[in-house]
Order: structure tokens, then C-alpha cells, then sequence
């Protein structure tokens, strides 16, 4: 990994000329954790670290460890979690409370709350017990239901039913708080990797791009143009992570651990991009667990935040921030964008005057003109049974490619509007350079109707909007170049 890492950071200062320094950071404690890996820190413009400022990271580093490690009857986690209550360090009040926020955005999908839940799976691994799906639950829902107070001298009361619970964000906080600190220090363009994490980040000055063939997340180019906040890459691949590991002994299931059931899930790859290590790790861990669907609603709605998702067959989702986010792109507008390949779809359904309205199942999709899947763009709904009343997309999609259901799928809305912007790339990232295109919009509503449009365009069609009026359960389609 490091001779790797070298060879990226050799090919990055050659193409730009940065003088570039590296220090490397060495796990502070073997036994601590599993997941106590080694830092690097770069730096360029010819900046440098003092030894004092090394040996500052360096107890930086080990005092996040140690005061997130639960088995140290003596670290401030241990100590509120036998108390439920206690006043902590800030960095670690702060994380808390930035947890406990996307406990509620989420509700409750993710969640620094189930210490005993870990514990349970501990005692698994180490053969203690049986694994029960039922005790999962229940765990996960104990912890879900109790209460939290925070208050404005970083203390935290809580309900006993709660064990917080930070080892899998640990190297992410530890380079948040790393990141702080050379911002302290005026340090102006940095790296931070946590090896084997896979969690990046960079200030001002530097972009970013994923490189998930080599199952790394790499910086590979500088903005001239970059925003002021720094930026974290945190990825991870859960099909091939143990769901629990020790130093000596690691589960046979895989995944990551669904904080809302207590299960493992290994729906996709998630690499997620935040302004920091610990949010960023959050929604990877988030977003690995949950449908496309799910995942994407949240990342859209907060411009602050980026998301790529690849299934185990290759397909791949972005959220609509993701491109431009990551692509070093100094004019602020993805490829597919200075192309003409950047379309925004818009599909309003109508509004029925019906005591016991249903939300519509809604499938979106686009294809070529021999009707071969090109990209799947949305599907409301997770009942097989209503899906297949989407009698067309049903035909030519859904009953070919089942693990979108399951992966891919999200709830009904009532009759919410869809708002969905396309890169013009195929379900597997290849640009989808046919000539001939069509969307196809179907909607299915439990005790009502069923309707189906399809619109044929291409890319140089749309030099002006294409609208078409819709019947039934849908009210309207418009198609634009995106600006």
C-alpha cells in the first residue's frame, strides 16, 4: 500500500512540479484496536513539519485511540458509558453530537449508540455464543429508543440501554483532528491518508478522484479554482470486510454492520465525500446498508455532501454533487456537462382528490432504440408485488436485473415530484454515446390506474427543453440540457 501510495505521489509531483514532504505516522497501539493503521501526512508549497509539531500528531493520533478505546477501563468512553453521564474531551462531545445529528436525520440508521451491540457480535466472533438475528434487533432497538441530552458544558447524560461506540469512525476522527490541527498551523495544502481505511482528506488547492479498480481512493490533480473547505474521501467495500475483527480473530460474515437491525448488509461500495473524515465515514457506512434510493435522497438534499455507489455487478450510481466534486474540473462543471451529455428530468404526477390516496410506484429508466437498458434513474416502490404491476419496466428490466429491487429501490411518496439529473453515463460508467435514446416513465398506483411514456431524443435534440403532458397518473415530463 505505501509503495503504491509513493508511486501515485512520484506521478503527481512530476505532472505538477510541487515539491511534495511525507511523514509517516505509526499506529500507536497494536492491542488497542484492529483498525489502529498507519497515517500519512503530505505536504506542498514547500512546507514542512517541526519535530515538536510531528511528536504533536503523533500523541494526537494516539490519544484518540486511546480515549475511544472501550477495553481501557480508564479512557473517557469507558468512563461515561459505566456513569451514562460525564463531561467529555471537545473533539469527542463534538463527535458525538455530529453522531447523534445523523442519528436523527437518518432515523436512526446510523448511530455511535450500539456498544452493546458490538459487544454481542464480539462474543460471537469469539465463539461465546450463537448469533442470534432476534437478539440483534433487539440490541439495536433498545439503543434506538433512548434518550440523549446534551448539554452546553460538553457533558452528555444518557439512558443506560445506551454504550457509545466510535471504533469504526476512529481513524476518520483521528484525521479530522489532524486536519484541525494543520489548519492551526496556517498549513495551506496537505494529504492525509489513513492506510488501509482508505480515508483522505485535503484542504484548499486539491480535488479529488476515486480509483476503485485499484481499491484505492487517490488525490490525483490540483484545482486552481478549489473551494475554501477541505475535503475527505472516506471508501468503503464491504463484501470483502469482515463484519467484526479483533487483533486475533475476525467474523466469517461480511459487510458492514446495519446500525437501524443489528445485520450485516453488503449492498455496494460506497466512497463518500464530505468537508470532513467523520462525516464522510458516516455516510459510508450509511449508505453502504441502504438502497440507492435511500442513499442518494440524503446526499442530494445537502450540497455539502457526495456519493458513488458500485453493486457487486458493476453498476454504478452518483449522487448529482459527485462529478464535480471529485473531478478537478476547474470550470466547476463535470465532462459530461462541457459535452452536452448533462440531462435534468422532470416528471410531475397529479394530485388526486381520494381519501385513501396511495403513493404511486414509479419507474424511471433509459434505453436505446432497441430498448437495452442504459440507465436505471429511479424506482419508487419495494412491494414485488406492485412492482410488477410496472408491467413494462417489469418486462424489460426489473425481472432481468432483480438486485435492483433489493439494492436499488426506495418508498413511495405519495405523489412527490421527481427531480433527476443524468450524467450521461451507462449503469457501469461508460459514456452513453448512442445516438438514439428513450426515457421511459411508468407509474402504478394501488387502486388506481397504471400509466406509461416513453420519450425518444437525442442528445442534440435538446437544445430546447422536450415536455410532454402525460395522462392519468402522470401529469407531466420535461427534458433539458442541464446549464
Amino acid at each position: 500500500m505505501v509503495g503504491r501510495f509513493l508511486l501515485y505521489l512520484a506521478v503527481f509531483t512530476a505532472s505538477y512540479a510541487v515539491k511534495a514532504e511525507l511523514y509517516v505516522f505509526p499506529a500507536p497501539s497494536p492491542e488497542a484496536t484492529s483498525h489502529t493503521l498507519n497515517t500519512e501526512i503530505t505536504l506542498y508549497e514547500e512546507q514542512t513539519l517541526s519535530a515538536i509539531e510531528q511528536k504533536n500528531i503523533d500523541l494526537l493520533i494516539k490519544d484518540t485511540y486511546q480515549t475511544l478505546d472501550k477495553s481501557n477501563t480508564t479512557s473517557a468512553l469507558s468512563e461515561i458509558n459505566r456513569r451514562f453521564e460525564g463531561t467529555l474531551p471537545a473533539w469527542l462531545y463534538s463527535a458525538i453530537k455530529r453522531c447523534e445529528d445523523w442519528f436523527n436525520r437518518t432515523e436512526g440508521n446510523i448511530s455511535c449508540r450500539n456498544g452493546a451491540l458490538y459487544d454481542y457480535w464480539a462474543e460471537y466472533v469469539q465463539g461465546k455464543h450463537d448469533l442470534s438475528r432476534r437478539e440483534v434487533r433487539r440490541l439495536a432497538r433498545v439503543a434506538r429508543i433512548a434518550e440523549v441530552n446534551f448539554n452546553d458544558d460538553n457533558s452528555v447524560a444518557f439512558a443506560s440501554p445506551i454504550q457509545w461506540d466510535l471504533s469504526e469512525f476512529t481513524a476518520s476522527l483521528a484525521v479530522e483532528r489532524i486536519a484541525n490541527y494543520l489548519t492551526s498551523l496556517n498549513i495551506r495544502s496537505y494529504h492525509i491518508s489513513a492506510q488501509g481505511l482508505e480515508t483522505h482528506a485535503s484542504n484548499q488547492g486539491f480535488s479529488w478522484q476515486g480509483t476503485v479498480a485499484q481499491e484505492a481512493v487517490i488525490q490525483n490533480g490540483r484545482a486552481t479554482d478549489a473551494v475554501s473547505n477541505p475535503s475527505t474521501i472516506a471508501y468503503i467495500r464491504p463484501w470483502q470486510r469482515p463484519v467484526l475483527s479483533t487483533s486475533k480473530l475476525a467474523s466469517l460474515e461480511k459487510g458492514v454492520l446495519s446500525h437501524s437491525d443489528g445485520w450485516p448488509s453488503a449492498k455496494f461500495q460506497a466512497i463518500a465525500v464530505a468537508d470532513n473524515a467523520f462525516e464522510a465515514m458516516l455516510l459510508a457506512h450509511f449508505s453502504a446498508t441502504k438502497t440507492v434510493q435511500q442513499a442518494m435522497e440524503l446526499v442530494n438534499a445537502n450540497p455539502s455532501l457526495a456519493l458513488k455507489l458500485v453493486d457487486e455487478n458493476g453498476r454504478v450510481f452518483t449522487s448529482n454533487t459527485y462529478t464535480t466534486r471529485t473531478s478537478g474540473d476547474n470550470s466547476g462543471k463535470n465532462k459530461a456537462e462541457k459535452n452536452g451529455h448533462a440531462i435534468s428530468i422532470d416528471i410531475t404526477l397529479p394530485l388526486f382528490d381520494i381519501a385513501d390516496y396511495r403513493g404511486p410506484y414509479v419507474s424511471v429508466w433509459i434505453s436505446d432504440e432497441k430498448n437495452r437498458l442504459v440507465k436505471s434513474l429511479a424506482l419508487r416502490g419495494t412491494s414485488e408485488r406492485w412492482l410488477g404491476e410496472l408491467r413494462t419496466w417489469w418486462r424489460r428490466v426489473g425481472r432481468k436485473n432483480e438486485g435492483l429491487v433489493d439494492g436499488f429501490a426506495g418508498a413511495t411518496k405519495k405523489n412527490a415530484p421527481l427531480h433527476i439529473k443524468w450524467d450521461g453515463l451507462d449503469d457501469f460508467g461508460k459514456s452513453a454515446n448512442s445516438s438514439s435514446l428513450i426515457l421511459h416513465v411508468e407509474v402504478a398506483r394501488e387502486h388506481g390506474g397504471r400509466s406509461y411514456e416513453k420519450i425518444p431524443f437525442t442528445f442534440d435534440s435538446l437544445t430546447s427543453p422536450i415536455t410532454v403532458t402525460g395522462t392519468d397518473e402522470i401529469a407531466s415530463i420535461t427534458l433539458s440540457l442541464m446549464n
